[in-house]
C-alpha cells in the first residue's frame, strides 16, 4: 500500500479493508470519482429490502438537498436497462450519467454521477464507469447470495419451529412445547403464548410451566401486556427506557425481574389470533434478524393456530362461530350476494308471516247416485239373456235381463192338468150328492190353483224390469248365460239420471277444518275445463283406510246441476275453509309431523 500515490491512499485503503457493504460502495465510489476529475457528485443506490424501491447506499463527496434532482436518470436507467446520459435544463454544462447494475439479469442497483463533461471525455468515462461496475456486481451478487443463504437457513429453522406445533394430537401440549423451543432457541428467559378470542386474551402456555394458577398476578402481567400489543396490532419491545405509553411492558419487567420483553402478534387474515411475548434477563435486545426470523415465524404460525384452535372448539363455539360469522357476513362490509340473499330471505319471511291466503283442504271426491236400487234375482233359476251391461242407459220398466221358465212352463202345465181333473171329479161328487168327496176335492182343486197363480207370478217375474229410469251402476251378465243363480242375487245396480252427490275423502290431519256449509270447487278428471261449485252437506263420523292412511267421507251437494257428470267419475275437491297466514298454509303438515314425531319419541 505505501507504493500507492498518496492522494489514493485513503480510499484504497477503506476500499481495500471495508468490511461491510456500504463501507465498500462508499470506498469505491470515492475511487471513482478521484479517477473521473469532472465528477461534482455521485451516488450508488441498492434495492431496499422490501424491493420495491431503490435507496443510497453511499453517496460523494457528501449528501446534498441537490441530489434529488439526479433521480429522473436514475428512474430511466433502470427502466429502461440501459446507461442514460442527459444535460441538466437550468444548466446544460452539466450531465447526468445513470447506469443500473445488474445480477442474473435482474437490476439489483444503480450508479448515477452528475459531472461536467469536457470534449472527447464521455467516452473514457463511460470506459472507466463499465469496467468499474463488475465490483459492485460482485458485490451485489455476494449481497444477494448472503442473503439468500440467510432466508433458507432462516425458512428451516421456521418450519422446523412449526412443525413442533404439529407433533402432537392435543393443542395445548404443542404450544407448550413451542414455547419450550423458542426459549432455547433465543435463549430466552421465559416464552408465553397467549390465545385471543373476541379480542380477549387467555394465556395457553408459558415455558417450563406445565400448569399455572390463571388468576396469579404473573399470568395477569403478562395477559395486560399481550393485550397491549393485541390493542396496538404491532410487535413492542420494551427495556429499562421503555416508554411510557407501554406501561403494562414496563409493569411485567418490573414484576419479572427481566431486562427485556418482546411481544408479536400473531394475525391471520388481518385479525389477531394468538400473542407470542419473550423475555431476556441478560441485558441483550432483539437484534433485527431475530425479529425478521419471529416475523417471519408469526405469519406461517398463524394459519396453524387458527386450524388447531377451531378444531378442538365443543359444539357451541361451533354454533355461536358460524352465527357470528353469517352476521358479520350480512351485516358488515362487502360480501354483497349475503346482503342480498338475506333482504330477499327477510322480505320471503315477512311474506309467510304476514300474506293472509285463503286455505283450501284438497282431497279425492267420487260421485255416487243420490240413491241406487237393485236389481236382484227374483228366485233361484239359470240365467237366459241380458239386455244392459254398466253404464248403459235405461227406462222405467225396460226389461234388463231374463231368466230361463222352461222348467216353470212345464210345472204350470201339469198343475193345470191336475186343477182340470180336480174341476171333473167335483161335478161328478156334486152329481151324487157326496158331501164328503165334494169337501175333499174342493180343497185339492184350491191347492192346485194356488200353484198355479204362484207359477203365473213367477213367470211374470222372470223379466228383471228397470225400477225408474236412471243409468245402470254396475252389472254386466252378457258372460254368464245360462248360469245358475240364486234368489236375491245382485244383477244390476241402477242409480237415477242426473241425482247424485259427492263424496269427499278427507284426510284425518284436516276433518277439523271441515265443517257442514263450507263452499268448494271441483274439477273431475274427464271435465277438467269445468269446475264445479258445491257445498259440504254431511260428515260422516266413520274413517276408513286406504294406502295406510285414514279418510272421513264427507258427502258435498252441487250449487248447479250438470249433464256432463256421471256415477262412479273421479276428481279432486278443495274445500274453502277459510283465511290462513301463508307460512301456515305451506308449512303446518310439517310442524305437526314433527310434534307427532317428538311425541312418539317421548320428547
Amino acid at each position: 500500500m505505501s507504493a500507492l500515490p498518496a492522494e489514493n491512499a485513503g480510499p484504497w485503503e477503506r476500499f481495500v479493508t471495508a468490511n461491510s457493504a456500504a463501507a465498500f460502495c462508499d470506498a469505491w465510489l470515492a475511487l471513482l470519482c478521484e479517477k473521473c476529475p469532472g465528477v461534482t457528485q455521485a451516488a450508488v443506490l441498492v434495492e431496499s429490502n422490501d424491493g420495491k424501491s431503490f435507496v443510497p447506499i453511499a453517496v460523494w463527496p457528501e449528501a446534498k438537498t441537490d441530489m434529488a434532482r439526479m433521480g429522473d436518470a436514475v428512474q430511466r436507467a433502470i427502466g429502461e436497462k440501459q446507461i442514460v446520459v442527459q444535460p441538466l435544463k437550468d444548466e446544460p454544462e452539466l450531465h447526468h450519467i445513470a447506469t443500473p447494475v445488474a445480477v442474473h439479469e435482474r437490476i439489483a442497483g444503480a450508479i448515477v454521477l452528475e459531472t461536467r463533461l469536457a470534449d472527447g471525455t464521455l467516452p473514457n468515462l463511460l470506459r472507466e464507469l463499465h469496467w468499474s461496475t463488475a465490483w459492485l456486481t460482485n458485490l451485489l451478487g455476494k449481497r444477494e447470495h448472503d442473503a439468500a443463504l440467510e432466508a433458507s437457513e432462516r425458512s428451516l429453522s421456521i418450519l422446523e419451529t412449526v412443525a413442533t406445533t404439529l407433533r402432537h394430537a392435543r393443542f395445548q401440549q404443542a404450544l407448550f412445547e413451542l414455547c419450550n423451543e423458542l426459549r432455547r432457541r433465543f435463549a430466552c428467559t421465559r416464552v408465553a403464548i397467549g390465545l385471543v378470542r373476541d379480542a380477549k386474551v387467555t394465556l395457553a402456555a408459558l415455558s417450563e410451566a406445565a400448569m399455572f394458577e390463571t388468576s396469579s398476578p404473573l399470568v395477569q402481567a403478562y395477559l395486560a401486556a399481550m393485550g397491549e400489543a393485541c390493542d396496538l396490532a404491532q410487535p413492542i419491545e420494551a427495556h429499562g427506557e421503555a416508554p411510557e405509553s407501554y406501561r403494562a411492558h414496563t409493569a411485567l419487567l418490573q414484576r419479572t425481574g427481566a431486562s427485556s420483553a418482546l411481544s408479536l402478534p400473531i394475525a391471520q387474515q388481518a385479525q389477531c389470533v394468538a400473542m407470542l411475548t419473550l423475555e431476556r434477563s441478560d441485558d441483550r435486545r432483539f437484534t433485527d434478524a431475530e425479529r425478521r426470523w419471529l416475523e417471519t415465524f408469526a405469519a406461517l404460525l398463524a394459519p396453524v393456530v387458527a386450524q388447531r384452535r377451531d378444531a378442538e372448539r365443543n359444539s357451541l363455539q361451533r354454533l355461536r362461530d358460524e352465527a357470528q360469522r353469517f352476521l358479520d357476513a350480512l351485516l358488515g362490509p362487502r360480501h354483497l350476494v349475503w346482503k342480498v340473499a338475506g333482504a330477499v330471505s327477510l322480505a320471503v319471511l315477512a311474506v309467510l308471516v304476514l300474506l293472509p291466503v285463503s286455505y283450501r283442504v284438497t282431497a279425492k271426491t267420487v260421485t255416487e247416485g243420490e240413491i241406487q236400487r237393485v236389481a236382484a234375482a227374483p228366485f233361484e233359476g239359470f240365467l237366459a239373456a241380458g239386455f244392459v251391461r254398466a253404464g248403459d242407459t235405461v227406462t222405467k220398466g225396460e226389461v234388463l235381463a231374463q231368466l230361463d221358465d222352461h222348467d216353470l212352463q212345464v210345472e204350470r202345465a201339469k198343475w193345470a192338468s191336475d186343477r182340470d181333473q180336480y174341476e171333473n171329479k167335483l161335478r161328478e161328487a156334486m152329481a151324487e150328492h157326496d158331501l164328503t168327496a165334494i169337501q175333499v176335492v174342493g180343497a185339492q182343486r184350491d191347492e192346485a190353483q194356488a200353484q198355479l197363480d204362484l207359477l203365473d207370478d213367477k213367470l211374470a217375474r222372470t223379466k228383471v224390469r228397470a225400477p225408474y229410469d236412471g243409468v245402470v251402476v254396475s252389472g254386466d251378465l252378457s258372460q254368464q248365460i245360462g248360469a245358475p243363480v240364486e234368489a236375491g242375487k245382485k244383477l244390476f245396480e241402477i242409480a237415477p239420471l242426473h241425482s247424485y252427490r259427492l263424496i269427499l275423502q278427507i284426510d284425518e290431519r284436516d276433518i277439523n277444518e271441515v265443517q257442514a256449509g263450507q263452499p268448494g270447487v271441483l274439477v273431475m278428471n274427464g271435465l277438467a275445463g269445468e269446475p264445479m261449485p258445491f257445498t259440504v252437506a254431511k260428515i260422516m263420523p266413520v274413517a276408513t283406510v286406504q294406502d295406510g292412511k285414514n279418510f272421513y267421507r264427507v258427502e258435498a251437494r252441487r250449487q248447479h246441476e250438470s249433464l256432463a257428470l256421471l256415477p262412479g267419475m273421479e276428481g279432486v275437491g278443495k274445500v274453502s275453509v277459510g283465511r290462513r297466514k301463508l307460512g301456515w298454509v305451506l308449512l303446518h303438515s310439517l310442524f305437526d309431523w314433527l310434534r307427532l314425531s317428538l311425541w312418539n319419541w317421548g320428547l
